[in-house]
């Protein structure tokens, strides 16, 4: 290498990886990309270190910070709702505490100057506990019972869960929960209210839906009576816990359509109840007058009472009955009105009267038809429209009849054309049916198959038990040939013939083949036809006999 060529790679040794640093500092300089990600790995450090104290950061962030937020508001406002909502219901909660007390004392107010007898008493319970008279008032004019809480979706309508009362009869909740989302989104709406904004309660009869929105899922509790105000304070910290707890569970269940089960503690404190309470402080005059009007009452209303509670009875026994479908009940005119649907296979309601101690005179009915399709009312109805011979049982798998057992291939046919018509029947399997023909045919098979013809030792001629069955056993083939022939099936006898041990196997072989032969001539002779009977030879078995081995198939088709 020349002097010149050393010098170059001299240089090139020390100067270049200084232009390599100078190369890389330029371009960070240049490039904005690089600035943004120096930036943003030492700004978080930056904002922990000095955020609190520096007043200049903090002055300079705060404008910045706020019209994020006024925009990220004015674009969807619901995420902001969904992060206070914990912190706001406990506002709202004292809120509804404070006008609670109000209306407790302007309810005070009304009633200062009420001189009943009732007034009176309670006035000497508030006198003696210390409480306003308010609040006596309250407590013993409230009564009611909550029977039922739902979690529902508000958005699909979907339920989450579902809680009932110990005794309470519900309907199918998932039924429920979905008009109850159709009956809010309609009101919601028809009077064009935002999506913050609706049903709070829905009032039906005796029953009061009172409704508890949360952002991603709503609380409803059926209440049955009058429920005091502070009771939406338990739906409300029900509906708090819910989204602490469940927040993703309600979020993936949205998404996917499977429901979850709430966390124990949460839901059963909304079924709660409030039963009127007698005054212990009641004055002895009172007493005495409440005791003689009852008694004069009682001569009409005992008779009442008791007709009540035997057409409750009756109503209990009608909602258990299959096939009933109870959809209202009242007395009107001095008799009991109840009316719903019936299938017409189930029991007749008036025969259920005279067991609950009423009578046709008492009760009046209107039932409209309909079609039960529990398994039980299928079957039956399946039972009515083939009328399936005996030893055919029946039964339903989904929307599928099952038919299993020993019937005619006519009847089958008769089946297979008729179960599109049977209410609650998508498909029929018949799988399970034996011909009641190949039934019988098999069972002439095996008694030909049980029929053996026994030798003498190194003999061909059946013995003296051997020789009556063979001539029953022609008998018995003629007529399965017959029979069978009629019906369009084939009959295949093979004579198989066996030899013992004694002797040697040069002599047992062909002895074997010919005690076959020798039955074959004997069957011909007796009227078999020579073309559907073969022989053959069991090496296998050490004994002297000859069995038949009957086959039954269908006719070849011309």
């Amino acid at each position: 290498m020349t002097p010149l060529g050393r010098w170059q790679e001299l240089r090139t040794l020390l100067l270049d990886p200084e232009r390599r640093r100078l190369r890389a500092v330029e371009q960070r300089l240049e490039d904005p990309g690089l600035h943004a990600d120096a930036v943003s790995r030492v700004l978080p450090d930056a904002l922990r270190r000095r955020g609190t104290g520096d007043r200049e950061l903090n002055s300079a962030l705060g404008p910045v910070v706020g019209e994020a937020i006024k925009a990220s508001i004015r674009q969807n406002p619901q995420p902001l709702v969904d992060a206070v909502f914990p912190i706001m219901g406990p506002a709202i909660r004292r809120a509804i505490a404070t006008a609670f007390a109000e209306l407790a004392q302007s309810l005070n107010t009304a009633l200062e100057h009420s001189l009943t007898p009732r007034g009176i008493a309670w006035r000497i319970e508030a006198a003696r506990t210390g409480r306003s008279f308010g609040e006596v008032v309250l407590r013993h004019s409230l009564v009611y019972r909550a029977e039922q809480v739902f979690v529902i979706h508000p958005e699909s309508g979907l339920l989450i869960d579902h809680l009932t009362a110990p005794g309470i009869h519900a309907l199918s909740p998932d039924m429920v929960a979905g008009m109850l989302t159709a009956i809010v989104d309609f009101a919601r709406d028809s009077f064009h209210v935002s999506q913050q904004e609706g049903l709070d309660s829905l009032e039906l009869g005796d029953l009061t839906v009172w409704i508890e929105r949360g952002p991603t899922a709503t609380l409803a509790a059926v209440v049955r009576g009058h429920a005091p105000v502070a009771y939406r304070e338990t739906l409300q910290r029900a509906v708090e816990e819910l989204h602490r707890i469940h927040a993703s569970d309600i979020a993936s269940s949205a998404a996917s359509g499977h429901t979850f089960s709430v966390r124990a503690g949460i839901l059963e404190p909304c079924l709660v109840s409030q039963l009127q309470r007698k005054s212990s402080s009641g004055m002895g005059r009172l007493a005495i007058v409440a005791g003689i009007l009852l008694l004069s009452a009682g001569w009409c209303a005992v008779p009442r009472m008791l007709d009540a509670r035997r057409f409750d009875r009756y109503l209990q026994a009608l909602r258990t009955e299959p096939g009933i479908v109870v959809g209202s009940s009242a007395r009107r005119d001095g008799r009991f009105v109840v009316s719903g649907l019936r299938d017409p296979i189930a029991q007749d309601p008036q025969t259920l009267l005279a067991t609950n101690g009423l009578d046709t005179s008492q009760v009046t009915g209107h039932w409209e038809p309909y079609i039960a399709l529990r398994p039980e009312f299928v079957v039956r109805r399946a039972a009515n429209a083939l009328r399936p011979p005996t030893g055919v049982e029946l039964a339903v798998r989904a929307d599928t009849l099952v038919l299993v057992g020993v019937a005619p291939e006519a009847w089958r046919a008769r089946a297979a054309q008729l179960f599109v018509a049977i209410a609650g029947v998508g498909a029929i399997d018949t799988s399970g049916l034996r011909d009641s023909l190949d039934v019988a045919l098999q069972a002439q098979v095996d008694r030909i198959g049980r029929m053996e013809i026994t030798f003498e030792t190194a003999q061909t001629t059946p013995d003296a038990i051997g020789a009556p069955r063979l001539d029953s056993l022609a008998v018995a083939l003629r007529q399965l040939t017959d029979e069978a022939t009629a019906h369009g099936r084939v009959v295949t006898t093979e004579v198989i013939g066996s030899a013992d041990s004694v002797g040697s196997p040069a002599l047992n072989a062909p002895l074997r083949l010919a005690r076959a032969r020798a039955i074959r001539q004997r069957l011909v002779a007796a009227g078999v036809g020579p073309r559907a009977i073969t022989t053959a030879a069991d090496s296998t078995d050490a004994s002297r006999r000859a069995q038949l081995v009957v086959t039954i198939r269908p006719a070849p088709s011309r």
